[in-house]
């Protein structure tokens, strides 16, 4: 895998690392290329939309609540459900590629 993704992934599975042992806490793993990270909290998700042209410090983080059955959290959750679905779990799953 080359280009700045790998390091990018590595980066933050080093930062999350230390929550693969907190009940509850479960870090996935997926091959979907997504325009946003979504990190869900039960009722509540950041949702960071990548922008053109943008380095990450400089996207912005949206912070959605659950608020009724419909609306713009429905709809990411839902899109989260379908992706997590098919993720590997860490650290059981990480790929020999990311640790070269």
């Amino acid at each position: 895998m080359s280009g700045t993704l790998p390091g990018r992934i590595r980066n933050a599975l080093n930062m999350l690392g230390e929550l693969t042992d907190t009940p509850g806490c479960d870090i996935g793993l997926h091959t979907t290329h997504l325009y946003n990270s979504v990190f869900r909290f039960d009722d509540q998700m950041i949702v960071t939309p990548y922008l053109i042209r943008a380095r990450g410090y400089q996207h912005p983080a949206l912070h959605l609540r659950k608020l009724s059955p419909h609306g713009i959290f429905t709809s990411f959750a839902e899109q989260f459900e379908q992706i997590w679905g098919s993720a590997t779990h860490y650290p059981e799953g990480l790929s020999r590629e990311l640790t070269a």
